[in-house]
């Protein structure tokens, strides 16, 4: 059976771009990998994303070819195989100087036939197995040797378009990492400007701060100074009522009752209460107390209530009268503070309007009096810095009408 020359073309030419895509793949394979992975000799280089990328593709063409290749290989052991059954042996390998190409190393045209064609040869059908062996060792051989030749020669192991495309991205990155060490000594340097402003602002806030509290140390210093002395320039001892101011005088005495020379005219009410009292050598003597029982338009008569030295020094004509809740030109201001003993402050309060007076809730210019209880600390050194005279409850009720029993908790029971 004769061979077809064609097929025979057909093998060699698969089998001659085979040879040929498969050394190229391992020898780029090895190369990328080489730059990828890095280099003992350029341990600087750093594949930029753009590199990898082209890589990246490159694997996913070498993928392709070696699906490609897989295929042909297929498709030659089918051939193979096909040939095989008609005892039909052919290698691969160099021949001649054209380069890579197949050789034919045995045939048999015929089953029957006792001998086998071994290199245009006719030997023994018995010896053709290791004859055909034998020469596929030494073409594989051959074949390796041709392959050795090719990747160790010089255009092999130089891929100019590679190794620009490497450079240029080497050059790409070492222009980016010097833009980036620029960038980032620049902003090295505005930190340190910075952090020097922030020492020089930290220092002028301490020395500014030092300087306030100085100058506040010194101002508060000088200011509990000024208030030492408006103290002790108003250090003044509070005066008490002790001695009373005349609102009128006695005309007549009658045994149980008088005569005093204020009337409706000077805003005298009945029920009103005085003091009587005279000046012995300058010195001012308490004689008693009295209280108006009727009142006409220039007089009115007065009962006496009690008299301190009926014997030695009885209540008499011309003697003085006086009340600190009464006036005939206006009414007198009293503020009640504290607490007390037999009224409560609004009872007082009730008492001093009662009597004619007015009542204020806040110390200051314009009071006349302060009825001063327990707890009126605030009120007393109000009243000694405005000159006011103060009174205790008692004297306070000496001068008042008390209209109602005082309230269960009072202790003294007021005299009517």
């Amino acid at each position: 059976m004769r061979i077809n020359q064609f097929s025979l073309m057909s093998l060699t030419l698969l089998g001659m771009f085979t040879v040929v895509t498969t050394a190229l793949t391992v020898v780029e394979t090895n190369r990328i990998k080489t730059y990828y992975e890095g280099d003992p000799e350029r341990s600087d280089f750093k594949p930029n994303d753009k590199l990898r990328r082209e890589i990246a593709d490159m694997k996913t063409n070498i993928a392709g070819y070696r699906n490609e290749i897989a295929t042909r290989e297929r498709e030659l052991w089918r051939l193979d195989l096909a040939l095989s059954s008609h005892r039909v042996d052919y290698a691969w390998g160099a021949t001649g100087a054209g380069g890579a190409g197949g050789e034919l190393l045995a045939a048999v045209a015929l089953p029957d036939k006792a001998t086998a064609s071994i290199r245009g040869n006719e030997v023994p059908l018995k010896d053709s197995t290791w004859k055909v062996a034998s020469d596929r060792s030494a073409s594989v051989a051959r074949r390796l040797e041709v392959l050795n030749q090719q990747y160790e020669a010089a255009a092999r192991q130089s891929q100019p378009s590679l190794d620009a495309a490497i450079n240029s991205r080497q050059e790409e990155l070492q222009t980016v990492l010097k833009r980036i060490s620029d960038q980032d000594a620049l902003f090295q340097k505005d930190r340190e400007e910075l952090t020097k402003k922030l020492d020089e602002l930290a220092a002028a806030r301490d020395k500014g701060e030092k300087q306030h509290r100085e100058l506040y140390s010194r101002r508060a210093t000088r200011v509990a100074q000024l208030e030492d002395k408006i103290r002790q320039l108003l250090e003044l001892e509070l005066k008490w009522v002790e001695e009373l101011d005349a609102d009128g005088s006695i005309l007549e005495v009658a045994p149980d009752s008088m005569v005093i020379d204020l009337g409706s005219q000077n805003r005298l009410i009945p029920g009103s209460l005085f003091t009587v009292f005279n000046h012995d050598r300058g010195r001012y003597v308490e004689k008693g107390r009295i209280e108006v029982v009727s009142v006409q338009k220039h007089i009115a008569v007065a009962r006496i209530l009690s008299q301190m030295d009926e014997r030695r020094n009885p209540i008499g004509k011309g003697d003085l009268i006086g009340n600190p809740v009464y006036d005939n030109l206006k009414p007198k201001v009293f503020v009640v503070a504290g607490e007390f003993k037999q009224f409560n402050k609004s009872d007082l309060e009730h008492f001093i309007t009662a009597a004619g007076g007015v009542v204020s809730q806040e110390l200051g210019p314009g009071c006349d009096f302060l009825v001063a209880g327990s707890r009126s600390d605030r009120e007393q050194a109000n009243a000694r810095q405005y000159q006011i005279l103060a009174m205790k409850e008692e004297q306070l009720l000496q001068f008042v009408p008390t209209t109602f029993a005082p309230k269960a908790s009072a202790a003294v029971t007021p005299a009517k």
